[in-house]
């Protein structure tokens, strides 16, 4: 899992700076976003459920965070392909809103 987590945290380190200096949204980086984010969020809290949650309860946290890995997927998913996109999206959060 480690390894899948490095690899996962490298391609994040080039795909994010990308996609906010490319002017366009590109549905390649988009789709490499929508499973990198999630699959390294998953195994960071994975982490934490291991470090931090009583074991009686830590099966019930890790069903838990693989429903919520899979709902953010999903979503991530619905949006590449029915709506604008990860990157249009995010940078949506730093455009000034139009005056009317």
């Amino acid at each position: 899992m480690m390894k899948a987590y490095h690899a996962s945290g490298i391609a994040l380190a080039g795909l994010v700076p990308t996609a906010m200096a490319i002017p366009m949204s590109v549905m390649p980086i988009d789709l490499a976003l929508g499973v990198a984010l999630p699959v390294h969020s998953h195994i960071a809290l994975n982490f934490v459920v291991s470090d931090y949650v009583p074991t009686k309860v830590a099966p019930v946290a890790r069903a838990g965070l693989v429903g919520f890995t899979c709902l953010t997927l999903a979503g991530l998913f619905t949006l590449n392909s029915k709506g604008e996109g990860i990157t249009k999206t995010a940078k949506r959060l730093w455009k000034a809103p139009e005056k009317a």
